[in-house]
């Protein structure tokens, strides 16, 4: 009975060879395949790109727009619908919709926000229908926004803060438990981002008061954000709230403001029994450049609480050569060791070469 040579690979080796050569074989295919493929689409994209500038422009007609978009893809439709509408301003947006109003796209993404039970789905298409400002596409989205839930209601409401929607903004600032879950500087990004000419109903919302303090907070922060002045007497209202977030929210949007006339009220609040509320004040007082704050700000630095001390130091380093004197003064005849530390750090960091601080 003969045996095999041990020089040869058995059948099953060989066979295990050519199994794995021909998968490698395969995925590399395939691969080649798929970024021909991202390519051809990357393509067809560039091309829809270009004939939406051109009817912008007015060197394409809109038969040769509509056939060219009855044609697309949709993910090569939506691609190139995000990036020219990076590009125009608001008009030339509501230009475009009215462009491409029939268009199949736009009608699939509608029924898909209000027929799909895949809440994941629906906030893509809420997002696009975003893209694409027309009367249409704001009744859809109004009704995402009533329906819910929260993670489609919140994309909706930005799709409708792009089209400028008044309507949506009255209805968050009055149901603000209905956006409870989504953090304060997303909320502060949606309230902003409906527009200058908005800023009324966030004044007014204020004013009137409001009683949720998420969305209070949210709207201070806006406010701040979008240096609204005249809001100011109603956000130093915040300071003497008995909720400690919306003192701490006021401190904040005070110091974005720019308006030194909001020193005093922070002056006051550097006494509030809650720490981040003084730490809030110490730092408004140094970006308002508030050189009548220097002596309170000097007791601060000797605070409990080391954020106090290290904002209250930094902002007295911000406030000239009286601001920096008192730093001197600390760093060498305070009895608290702390801030003696602390004073000498914000003078260090004051005078680091620019290269290093």
């Amino acid at each position: 009975m003969s045996t095999p040579s041990p020089g040869l690979p058995s059948t099953a080796l060989l066979s295990a060879a050519i199994l794995g050569l021909a998968i490698s074989l395969g995925l590399l295919l395939s691969r080649a395949g798929k970024r021909a493929e991202h390519r051809g689409a990357r393509q067809r994209a560039s091309d829809l790109f270009r004939l939406l500038s051109g009817r912008l422009a007015g060197s394409v007609p809109p038969r040769t727009l509509r056939r060219a978009v009855q044609d697309a893809e949709a993910d090569s439709f939506w691609d190139a619908i995000e990036a020219i509408v990076s590009t125009l301003r608001l008009a030339e947006r509501h230009e475009l919709a009215r462009s491409l109003e029939q268009n199949r796209h736009a009608a699939i993404e509608r029924r898909i926000l209000i027929r799909d039970d895949n809440d994941s789905r629906r906030e893509v298409a809420a997002r696009r229908l975003g893209l694409l400002p027309s009367r249409r596409n704001r009744r859809v989205l109004r009704r995402a926004l009533l329906r819910g839930p929260e993670m489609v209601r919140f994309t909706a409401a930005r799709a409708l803060a792009t089209h400028r929607d008044r309507a949506a903004l009255r209805w968050i600032l009055s149901h603000p438990s209905q956006l409870a879950h989504r953090p304060i500087p997303a909320l502060s990004g949606l309230l902003r981002s409906f527009g200058p000419a908005s800023r009324a109903l966030l004044v007014a919302a204020i004013e009137q008061g409001m009683t949720d303090t998420h969305m209070e907070c949210a709207l201070l922060d806006a406010l701040g954000v979008s240096r609204c002045r005249s809001a100011r007497g109603s956000i130093e209202a915040r300071l003497r709230s008995k909720h400690t977030e919306l003192r701490i929210a006021a401190c904040r949007a005070l110091g974005r403001l720019g308006q030194p006339e909001a020193a005093a009220g922070l002056q006051l609040a550097l006494a509030d029994e809650a720490w981040p509320v003084r730490a809030l004040a110490a730092r408004a007082l140094g970006r308002l450049r508030a050189k009548d704050a220097v002596e309170v700000l000097a007791e601060r630095v000797a605070d409990r609480s080391w954020w106090v001390r290290h904002h209250a130091a930094h902002a007295l380093a911000n406030l000239g050569s009286e601001g920096r004197d008192a730093l001197c003064e600390l760093a060498v005849r305070s009895e608290d060791p702390f801030a003696r530390e602390m004073a000498r750090e914000a003078l260090d960091q004051q005078f680091a070469p620019r290269h290093l601080a």
